[in-house]
């Protein structure tokens, strides 16, 4: 006997008790069957396997919602700076306020100004307001407005008013107080106009936002005060004559 024929718990030369029945050959003939039946089998159960999985790969794609081929980025637009100009004008309790006035544009955008005042040397305990607007018949309206403590570290005070609803030529007022309302001076122009229009106007503590609100209550302006003056100027004369 073979040493490498000898199954599990033989010595090698011990002879193997084997029990066969029936006749060799259609024992043969049978283990050849069988053999042929399970690789059948096991081939059959591959393909089976195959389609099986092939059909839950196109279920699976088929309930995936579809996402197009191809996708657009929208990039937004751009801001554009139309105009720009830098102004500044006297501030009380500082070395003067600095008023940075842009013309912006997004794409197709209305345009609009944003404005950004920045001022230096104010008490840092407090909080001030900038009040922008235009007048109408004389008198302020205010368009937008912004308050703010200035910076603990610089000292920096930074007040944005941004998006005035007005154009170009339209003559802008600014105004600042502190806390308890008490107005510290501002300034009035077209600021983003070019020459003397874009300069900016200085505005005292104690005078209102709008110059024309300023000549209407001013004394002696109308005609009543010209008569008067007339008046005096003509007895001066007279005696003089004499």
């Amino acid at each position: 006997m073979n040493p490498e024929e000898a199954i599990e718990g033989q010595r090698p030369g011990e002879p193997v008790e084997i029990l066969t029945f029936g006749d060799p050959e259609r024992r043969f003939l049978l283990l050849g069957a069988i053999r042929r039946f399970a690789i059948a089998a096991v081939a059959a159960g591959i393909v089976i396997g195959g389609l099986a999985l092939a059909v839950a790969a196109l279920a699976l794609r088929d309930a995936t919602p579809h996402a197009p081929l191809t996708t657009r980025t929208h990039r937004p637009p751009a801001i554009d700076v139309l105009i720009a100009s830098t102004v500044s004008f006297p501030l009380t309790g500082t070395p003067g306020a600095l008023l940075q006035v842009q013309y912006l544009q997004t794409g197709d955008e209305p345009a609009a100004i944003w404005a950004t005042l920045a001022a230096s040397g104010l008490p840092r305990d407090t909080y001030y307001t900038a009040t922008a607007g235009d007048c109408v018949s004389g008198h302020p309206r205010t368009l937008v407005s912004a308050s703010s403590y200035p910076d603990p570290h610089t000292g920096m005070l930074i007040l944005a008013l941004n998006n005035l609803p007005a154009s170009v030529p339209t003559e802008i007022w600014i105004k600042v107080t502190d806390a308890p309302g008490t107005s510290l001076g501002g300034a009035h122009g077209s600021f983003l106009m070019p020459g003397p229009p874009g300069r900016a106007i200085p505005t005292p503590p104690d005078q209102p936002a709008c110059p024309q609100q300023a000549r209407l209550t001013s004394p002696d302006t109308g005609s009543r005060g010209r008569q008067r003056n007339a008046r005096l100027l003509s007895q001066t004369t007279r005696e003089d004559r004499k």
